[in-house]
């Protein structure tokens, strides 16, 4: 069994157009000045930078842009044994990092999922498993940015890296969690799913995603992607809105089936 003292853990974070590290006062709950957690912050920007006598704190400018790429540039650029990934919009729960470390102590998996809870009274985020165990192909789909843990030597051991084809910024602005998980799957790395809280997010409207271009655009890509049938997976997804009553009019239908369609074929030939 692997062990790792308590400062053996970064916490990754991608930002936009920052100029100081104030921000990270909201995420941490605490004055800058107090914070020893060891981070890596991406600020990615054409004219703002951030510069930083922490120790512990160590800052990338970069003039490129994709959320994608700056998780890469955050794995690139860590050096502890496990890595945090961080969303610049949450709140790191009390004693999360010492539980992310103790499940690393004793799950081998190189990646660890945890769960996040919503500010509306504590509500969980999904309906995650109700015990510890290793993820499903189903499950990945609903892991979050910040839920993700792994052992760093593990990641780069197997080539594992975000796909800087998905996720904001990219040509298909959606699902890049759902690929890097599922690219891990397939190489016979399962994630394990830890039913413990280390993060608070605000809760998301699913129905309001559910019809926005931007990701219906990226789930054509995933169904390319995982190579399934195109034509079956866009009147799927078509019948999955109108069920739902998500579009208003044929014509509208007919654009969302189009978009998921595009999303497909370009993807396809993003990789010929």
């Amino acid at each position: 069994m692997n062990t790792y003292p308590n400062n053996d853990l970064e916490i990754l974070i991608a930002t936009m157009n920052r100029s100081d590290l104030y921000f990270l006062e909201s995420i941490f709950q605490q004055p800058l000045i107090e914070i020893t957690a060891n981070v890596v912050v991406i600020n990615q920007s054409k004219s703002h930078l951030i510069t930083t006598n922490s120790e512990n704190i160590k800052v990338i400018n970069s003039s490129e842009f994709g959320l994608s790429k700056s998780r890469n540039l955050a794995i690139t650029n860590s050096s502890a044994a496990l890595c945090w990934i961080m969303d610049d919009d949450c709140v790191i729960l009390p004693d999360a990092i010492k539980n992310i470390i103790e499940a690393h102590h004793r799950i081998p998996s190189t990646i660890i999922t945890f769960q996040t809870e919503t500010t509306k009274k504590e509500k969980l985020y999904y309906n995650y498993f109700s015990r510890k165990q290793s993820h499903t192909k189903k499950s990945l789909y609903t892991v979050l940015s910040p839920e993700i843990t792994f052992k760093r030597k593990g990641l780069l051991g197997q080539g594992l890296k975000f796909n800087e084809s998905f996720g904001l910024g990219a040509d298909f602005q959606d699902s890049e969690n759902f690929v890097f998980l599922n690219d891990a799957f397939y190489q016979d790395r399962s994630p394990y799913f830890y039913n413990q809280t280390v993060v608070r997010h605000e809760e998301l409207n699913s129905s309001q995603e559910a019809t926005n271009d931007r990701v219906i655009y990226a789930r054509g890509a995933i169904a390319a992607y995982l190579k399934h049938n195109i034509t079956f997976k866009k009147w799927k997804y078509g019948f999955f809105l109108f069920r739902k009553g998500l579009v208003l009019s044929t014509s509208e239908l007919r654009r969302k089936i189009k978009t998921f369609e595009n999303g497909a074929n370009d993807y396809l030939k993003s990789i010929n």
